[in-house]
Formats: structure tokens, C-alpha cells, sequence
């Protein structure tokens, strides 16, 4: 500015300069203005002398005219720069929400696509999921009506406690297999009891560990000399055993030496309470088949078929393998409303005729408490074939170590 100063400054004349810095010092301006030189160089400007120094001189006022616009454009340039900070942050308030609103836009749609897309894919997948179900169940509707069709006694499930005591003789092991190979046919779930006396034999062990049958091997340790006794007392143990672990089921005694039918284990799946049956025995002089057994009106028990002298002492004429029960009977007396709660056991202090007919008695009262089974009572699905050995030969393992004696020699 001092540079300016000087070239703008009139042709030195005696108090010129004088009154040039008074008007520069004394100017109330100088405090508003950017500094003082540019204060006085305006008063210098617009000074009287200064006027009448440019009419005096036009190439003088021609310079002036170039510093003035020059004053203008530089303070123009000056304002400009003063209002470019606050251009710049208004403008960018004022750009700032439409971008984020663009952006936002932008990931409302990406929103929406995806949404969208996800909806599709559900929509889809339920469809497929729907479509899957309803093969199951077509699949499952043909599958279950094949079961029932095939066998119908399937639908109950009820437990089968199958008791069958054995003894030491020459058709042991055939009796066991027979019996064994019979079970295997019987739909699960089925408990096998086999209760030997004395003593566990491995020959009876490892037929029942080869059976593939659930079973459970007990024994009878009671010390008897009558072999009659023998199965009273086998039978006694797995009512005990019964008893003692609260097994739910349905009792039925096999005695090995039976033929069963496959079907009458389904049947008596059904049995709520009671249930007997029909049994076909061969006769004393194995000449002739008898029945013995319900004779039934329906599922109710209306009289009984008879073969016996002592027919009108005994209450229930039934045989061993003619009946079953729910095994709760023994270990819940007050469910069924059993007069005493004595345990329920087969007696061996009544005569052997009446043995069966004593043991029924404490299961229940009369024959209204009886279920006929298989086909009303008028189908026979257990024949008992009485046979005893002719010797009481009883190989170790059921094995001959010995050979034969030669009675025809080899050519």
C-alpha cells in the first residue's frame, strides 16, 4: 500500500504531505478499516486537493480511474473469499439430505428386492415342504393299511410274559428249540421267563442266548424229592419275579412240551383282564383228540367242555395252556378289587387235578370276569401232545461222545 501511496500521490507542494497525514491520523475510520494506509489512501482520494488535482491534470485522473476499479475488483475478490466459507457449508447442508435420501432410497430397494426375493424363496420352499408331507402321508396311509392288512393284530402292543419251566431230560433241548423257534415269529415287545431248577445249565444258556429273544434265565432252588412238585414250584418263582419288578403285561404259561400256534400269542395281546381258550389233548390211549376248555356265546364264557370223573367238584376246567391274564393282577390287588391281598400262587397241597382250577380261582371270582378267546372259543390254536422218554438218557451238551454200535458194516 505504500507503494500505491506513492505513486498515487499528488506533486509535492509545501503543507501537501502535512495535511495528508493529518486527515490519515485524525480520520474516525481507522478503526472499522484493514489498516491505516488503506484509511488514508481513501481520505487521500476523496480529499478537496485531490479533486482539484484531477480536473488540473486528465492523464492524472485517467491513473486514478485504473486504481479505483483496480480498489473495486480487489475488494470484490475479498468479499467473495469472505462468503465462500459460508457458501460452501450451506451448500453442503443443503446437498446432504438429498444424498441420504438418495442413499437411503437406494437401500430401501435393495431392501425391498431382497425381502421380496426371501418371500419367494419361503413361499417356495413351503410349497415343496407341503408337497413332501403329502407324500409321507400317502406313503404313510398305503404302508400302515399293508401292516394292518398283513396283521391285523399289530395295533396292540401290549407286553407278552412268557413263562416255561424245564427240566433235565432226553427232549430238552428239542422241546427248548421248538418253543424258541415259535416266540421268534411273535411280534415284539416279549419277555421269555425259562426257570430251570437248581441250577443254570449252560445248554439252556446258550439256547436262550442264541434265540435272539429277550428273556430272563431264573432258577428254582427249592430242594424237592417229588418231581410233580417241580413245576409248581418253577411256576411260583416267575409269579414272584413277576411280582417283585412290577412287570406290565400279560402272563401266559408254555410249557415246552405244547404246540402253538403263532397266531394265539397276537391274540392274547387283547386280554384286559381274563382271558381262556380251547385246548385239543391227545387222549390216555393216544387214540383220540378231546377238548378242553370255555364253551362260549360270543366273548362270554357259558360253560366249560368236560372229559372228567370229577367234574362237579372242580370250579374251572381248564388246562394250563388254555388261559392268560394281566400280570397287574398280581402286584395291584386294589385295582381290580381282589378280596385279599394274599400273593397269588399255584398250590401244591390240593391234588394234581385240581391244581389249575385253584390257581384261576385267585385271579378271579366267576366266569363274568372271562374273556373268550380265538374266535369265540370255537378255534384250537394249542394242542398238548404228552411225550415221555422212553429212557432217562440225557447226553452232556446234548452230545454223543461215544459212536454207536455197528449193526450193519459198511461195504
Amino acid at each position: 500500500m505504500a507503494s500505491i501511496r506513492r505513486t498515487l500521490s499528488p506533486v509535492p507542494r509545501a503543507g501537501g504531505v502535512a495535511n495528508l497525514e493529518v486527515c490519515s491520523v485524525g480520520s474516525p475510520l481507522s478503526k472499522s478499516s484493514s489498516s491505516p494506509h488503506s484509511s488514508a489512501f481513501v481520505l487521500g482520494v476523496f480529499s478537496p486537493r485531490s479533486l482539484r488535482a484531477l480536473e488540473r491534470s486528465k492523464p492524472k485522473g485517467q491513473l486514478w480511474r485504473k486504481v479505483l476499479l483496480h480498489f473495486f475488483i480487489c475488494f470484490m475478490i475479498g468479499v467473495s473469499i469472505g462468503f465462500i466459507p459460508l457458501a460452501s457449508r450451506n451448500l453442503s447442508t443443503s446437498l446432504m439430505p438429498k444424498h441420504q435420501a438418495f442413499s437411503f432410497e437406494n437401500t430401501k430397494i435393495d431392501l425391498t428386492s431382497s425381502i421380496n426375493e426371501t418371500t419367494e424363496f419361503n413361499a417356495t420352499l413351503n410349497l415343496a415342504v407341503k408337497e413332501q408331507q403329502q407324500i409321507d402321508k400317502v406313503r404313510n396311509d398305503v404302508s400302515n393299511d399293508k401292516l394292518l392288512n398283513e396283521e391285523p393284530y399289530l395295533e396292540s402292543q401290549k407286553l407278552l410274559i412268557i413263562v416255561t419251566q424245564t427240566v433235565t431230560n432226553p427232549f430238552q433241548a428239542y422241546y427248548l428249540h421248538r418253543l424258541a423257534q415259535t416266540l421268534k415269529l411273535v411280534s415284539p415287545p416279549l419277555l421269555w421267563i425259562v426257570v430251570e431248577m437248581t441250577s443254570q445249565s449252560e445248554e439252556t444258556a446258550e439256547i436262550l442266548r442264541s434265540s435272539g429273544i429277550m428273556y430272563r434265565h431264573l432258577v428254582c432252588k427249592s430242594n424237592v424229592t417229588d418231581t410233580s412238585l417241580q413245576g409248581i414250584l418253577q411256576r411260583n418263582v416267575a409269579l414272584s419275579h413277576i411280582e417283585t419288578h412290577r412287570l406290565d403285561g400279560i402272563v401266559y404259561f408254555a410249557d415246552v412240551d405244547n404246540i402253538y400256534s403263532v397266531e394265539i400269542f397276537q391274540q392274547i395281546r387283547e386280554i384286559r383282564r381274563f382271558g381262556t381258550w380251547t385246548v385239543a389233548k391227545l387222549s390216555g390211549d393216544k387214540g383220540s383228540i378231546v377238548l378242553q376248555g370255555p364253551v362260549c356265546d360270543g366273548a362270554r364264557v357259558i360253560g366249560w367242555h368236560v372229559n372228567e370223573s370229577n367234574r362237579r367238584s372242580k370250579r374251572f376246567h381248564i388246562e394250563m395252556p388254555g388261559f392268560a391274564f394281566n400280570s397287574t393282577i398280581l402286584w395291584d390287588p386294589k385295582r381290580w378289587h381282589r378280596p385279599t391281598l394274599e400273593p397269588i400262587r399255584q398250590l401244591d397241597s390240593v391234588k394234581e387235578s385240581f391244581r389249575v382250577s385253584t390257581l384261576i380261582e385267585q385271579v378271579v371270582e366267576d366266569e363274568s370276569q372271562m374273556e373268550g378267546l380265538m374266535n369265540n372259543c370255537s378255534s384250537v390254536m394249542v394242542w398238548h401232545i404228552d411225550l415221555e422218554p422212553s429212557h432217562s438218557f440225557y447226553p452232556q451238551k446234548w452230545m454223543i461222545k461215544n459212536y454207536l454200535d455197528v449193526i450193519l458194516p459198511l461195504v
